[in-house]
């Protein structure tokens, strides 16, 4: 007890104890995520899926010529979809594709839902990482997944847009888009601006209160004297 009360009189002493336990609660979390993971995968609930087009409900697309080992879409409607109805009781991380467009794609987006027969929102919603060549790349948030919708791509108004894919299929959980053991521990530029950023909003708040501390102790010892 000692130790730390001597520790916490030291300048700075409040922030960097505030950036130790958020880097310990990082890599916590960061080792929880690798295990969940590496258990999924042991238990054969989180593999490698090549889902074929035409296993995808499609919604505003009809299916054109193509050439061999490729499938070619046209949109029908101004939101055209494919849809996943059932992926519950499988760990869904990524999902991953190479398509080629005819014409302008605009917004392409991938909805997910988290319990059977639930709405798709537009708070559940993830935009792709775009890879180069016609290869993109979803990463989903770390919860149960119950279904899919690929929403890919958003025509103009009374315009028509073609996608090839190729292949034909679509991946769930690619073994080059899953992480490595140490990429669990390393945060993305986002992660990392929120482990400089809330850490010290916190140390700033809790120095803010350690300052009250005397000044309410006075205003009680004024109160009992009197």
């Amino acid at each position: 007890m000692k130790r730390l009360k001597a520790f916490f009189a030291k300048r700075g002493a409040v922030p960097a104890a505030c950036y130790i336990l958020a880097l310990a609660v990082w890599l916590v979390l960061g080792a929880a995520h690798a295990g969940s993971d590496a258990l999924a995968k042991a238990q054969g609930r989180m593999t490698e899926q090549v889902i074929p087009v035409e296993n995808w409900q499609l919604v505003g697309l009809e299916p054109t010529d193509a050439q061999p080992g490729e499938t070619t879409l046209t949109t029908t409607n101004g939101d055209p979809q494919m849809i996943l109805e059932d992926v519950a009781g499988q760990v869904v991380r990524t999902l991953s594709y190479t398509v080629t467009f005819d014409g302008d794609a605009r917004e392409m987006c991938l909805y997910y839902t988290t319990k059977v027969g639930e709405d798709y929102s537009q708070d559940r919603r993830v935009f792709p990482q775009n890879l180069g060549d016609g290869h993109y790349l979803y990463t989903l948030p770390r919860t149960s997944i119950a279904a899919l919708r690929l929403d890919p791509c958003s025509p103009d108004e009374n315009k028509t847009v073609g996608l090839t894919f190729a292949p034909a299929a679509l991946t769930l959980n690619a073994a080059d888009t899953l992480p490595s053991w140490w990429q669990y521990l390393v945060p993305s530029w986002y992660q990392a601006f929120c482990l400089i950023l809330y850490p010290a909003l916190c140390a700033a708040a809790v120095s803010w209160l350690r300052s009250l501390v005397p000044f309410l102790e006075r205003k009680g010892t004024k109160r009992t004297s009197n």
